[in-house]
């Protein structure tokens, strides 16, 4: 269920009000009414049902009622490694993935990625993509945002941050018949990294660091993807198969 934030923290009984662009949120596009229940969620992170008292334009006040169990996050340690694509494919890629569980973003300018080489360039979009990240997680439910890095490039974020866990590099090397129904069981106490191209795919020395690294080529069959497609077809179908989007494997 959809929940709003609150800059502060919260306890039941309590009164208190959304303001800015929380309050316009409610007003506006759920168009709360004296009276209704609501989800609320402060900066703990705890989640509560709360009751709307009034709502005014740029405000709306409401008391919190109860304390809510927050949903289960991903069993998986799941980090998605993209290559900045154009602008566009990024905010699906950010929005789903954060949808679909991931736990860290970690993004950088490929060889063949047009734009933000530069550091100043990565610090101003940061807030835009951590907004994107966060309205993702209020819309689907859930509790805990991702983290979110950007780097200057492949090398560099490798360097800081080497391979732990398993990796897994999409290829569409001619000879590569590896899929991650091929990968084994997973080991949840380990990290899983999905690599993941730009529009133009990845750079020879883009694949020499990554395999020197740690990463294994995977394939997601004989059809070329566009970055966004391939990446959350991805972290899909490895949170089907190890993670908790397959009825087995899901405990509420």
């Amino acid at each position: 269920m959809p929940y709003f934030l609150y800059e502060g923290r919260l306890e039941c009984g309590q009164e208190a009000e959304l303001i800015g662009t929380e309050a316009a949120h409610a007003s506006k596009s759920r168009r709360l009414r004296e009276g209704e229940i609501f989800e609320v969620q402060d900066e703990q992170p705890q989640r509560f049902e709360a009751k709307v008292l009034e709502n005014a334009r740029n405000r709306l006040s409401f008391i919190v009622e109860n304390r809510l169990e927050p949903p289960p996050e991903s069993s998986l340690k799941l980090e998605l490694w993209q290559a900045l694509p154009r602008e566009k494919a990024l905010e699906m890629i950010l929005q789903k993935g954060t949808e679909l569980g991931v736990s860290k973003f970690v993004l950088f300018p490929g060889y063949f990625s047009q734009g933000m080489r530069h550091a100043s360039k990565q610090q101003d979009a940061l807030g835009r993509w951590e907004r994107i990240c966060r309205e993702a997680c209020k819309q689907s439910g859930r509790f805990l945002f991702p983290k979110l890095e950007a780097f200057l490039s492949l090398e560099e974020a490798l360097e800081q941050k080497p391979l732990q866990g398993k990796g897994w590099m999409l290829s569409n090397i001619e000879n590569q018949n590896k899929g991650f129904s091929d990968c084994g069981s997973a080991d949840h106490g380990k990290l899983q990294r999905v690599l993941v191209g730009p529009e133009g795919g990845w750079h020879q020395d883009e694949k020499r660091i990554a395999e020197l690294s740690g990463f294994q080529n995977i394939i997601l069959g004989p059809r070329i993807m566009r970055s966004e497609t391939a990446a959350i077809t991805a972290i899909s179908i490895i949170q089907y198969l190890q993670g908790d989007m397959g009825t087995k494997s899901y405990k509420p």
